[in-house]
C-alpha cells in the first residue's frame, strides 16, 4: 500500500510501531496541544486571535508564534505559558489520570517521627 493510499487510522497504526512515536503521541505536550487546538477551534479563533485574547485576559503579550509552538507540541514550553493560554480559553479544571503502578506496593516508604535539624 502506498502512503498516499493510506487512511489516517492505518498511518497511526504504522506510526505506533516506530520506536518513540507512541510515547511522544501520549506525552503531555501533545495531549495538551490537542485540547488547546480543539478549544480554540470551538471558539472560532485563529492562533492570532488567541494571542490577542491572551493579552486581554492576562495582560501579558504572547506572539502567535508561541501559540504555534504550543499547538505543535514543541519541547521547552514553560508551565506559565500553558497556564496563560488555558486561562484565556476558559479552562475550568484539569484532570490527570494515573495508571496503577504495579511496583508501588514494593516501594515502601518508612517515615520516622521526630524532628529534623
Amino acid at each position: 500500500m502506498k502512503v498516499s493510499d493510506m487512511k489516517h487510522e492505518d498511518l497511526m497504526r504504522e506510526l505506533d510501531e516506530v520506536p518513540g512515536v507512541k510515547e511522544f503521541m501520549e506525552s503531555f505536550p501533545v495531549l495538551i496541544a490537542h485540547q488547546i487546538i480543539a478549544r480554540r477551534i470551538d471558539l472560532g479563533w485563529t492562533q492570532e486571535e488567541l494571542a490577542k485574547q491572551v493579552k486581554i485576559v492576562t495582560g501579558d503579550s504572547m506572539p502567535q508564534s508561541t501559540i504555534s509552538r504550543v499547538e505543535g507540541a514543541s519541547p521547552g514550553i514553560k508551565a506559565e505559558t500553558y497556564e496563560k493560554i488555558l486561562r484565556t480559553l476558559g479552562m475550568k479544571k484539569l484532570m490527570i489520570e494515573f495508571e496503577d503502578c504495579p511496583d508501588a506496593a514494593q516501594n515502601e516508604i518508612h517515615i520516622r517521627s521526630g524532628s529534623f535539624a
